[in-house]
C-alpha cells in the first residue's frame, strides 16, 4: 500500500469516526470501489490531465451529489483535485483496515 493510500485512508477514517459515520461510509467505499473495479475507465477520465480538475469534479458531482455521503463525495473531489484518484482502492483498503481494528475484526483467509 502507497504512502498516499494510506493517508488519505486514514484520514477519511478519522473524520467518519468522529462523525459516527465509519460503517456507512465503509459501505459507501466498498460499492464504489467495486464499481470503479468493474470501470476502470472512469478513475482513467478522473486523472485525465486533458480535463480541466473543475470539470473533473463536475462529473462526480453528477454521478454522485445525494447518491453518496457528503465526506465521500468530497473525498473523491480531494483525491482527484491532488492527482491521487488512482489511489482510491488503496485508501479504502486502508480506511478497512483500521473499521476492522477499532470494531475487533480479523480478516478470515
Amino acid at each position: 500500500m502507497s504512502e498516499v493510500g494510506s493517508a488519505y485512508g486514514e484520514a477519511l477514517y478519522s473524520l467518519a469516526r468522529e462523525e459516527g459515520l465509519s460503517q456507512q461510509i465503509l459501505q459507501e467505499l466498498t460499492v464504489l470501489n467495486a464499481s470503479f473495479r468493474q470501470e476502470p475507465a472512469f478513475l482513467r477520465l478522473l486523472s485525465s490531465p486533458n480535463l480541466p480538475k473543475q470539470e473533473r469534479c463536475g462529473i462526480l458531482d453528477n454521478c454522485f451529489r445525494g447518491k453518496v455521503h457528503t465526506y465521500v463525495l468530497s473525498f473523491l473531489k480531494i483525491l482527484t483535485e491532488k492527482g491521487c484518484i488512482s489511489h482510491f482502492s488503496e485508501c479504502c483498503t486502508a480506511y478497512k483496515k483500521l473499521y476492522n481494528q477499532d470494531n475487533g475484526i480479523l480478516p478470515v483467509t
